[in-house]
């Protein structure tokens, strides 16, 4: 039996910054690529991409160290926790990113949300 390794929790020493701020570019068609700021915060390892469609449910989930994620492309993810490739988006449907800011200690540092139409 493996005891958990204690989480340190630090919603009042240093809570979450929330933000839709993300810039979201076509470069290829149905494939957008999100770039996104570290407003400041320093001690980010690593970002947890998630796609999903309008009702939440998630299409993608990826980690990366760099701040920029094109769906889908893995060139620069360092984890995947998708089980197969996702589906293709769909011209015109609604979307949403979500993004996970983290310390290497696992606290979210930055949570960047952000609805999106698919071009």
């Amino acid at each position: 039996m493996h005891k958990s390794n204690p989480i340190r929790l630090k919603n009042e020493t240093k809570p979450t910054n929330w933000t839709n701020e993300v810039t979201i570019e076509y470069p290829t068609t149905l494939k957008p690529k999100f770039t996104w700021s570290d407003f400041d915060i320093t001690d980010n390892e690593f970002y947890f991409q998630v796609i999903s469609d309008r009702d939440d449910d998630s299409i993608s989930g990826t980690y990366s160290y760099d701040h920029f994620f094109q769906y889908y492309n893995t060139t620069n993810i360092v984890l995947n926790i998708n089980t197969a490739t996702p589906k293709d988006l769909v011209v015109d449907d609604n979307y949403n990113f979500t993004l996970m800011a983290v310390s290497a200690d696992n606290w979210v540092n930055l949570r960047i949300q952000k609805s999106f139409v698919a071009e």
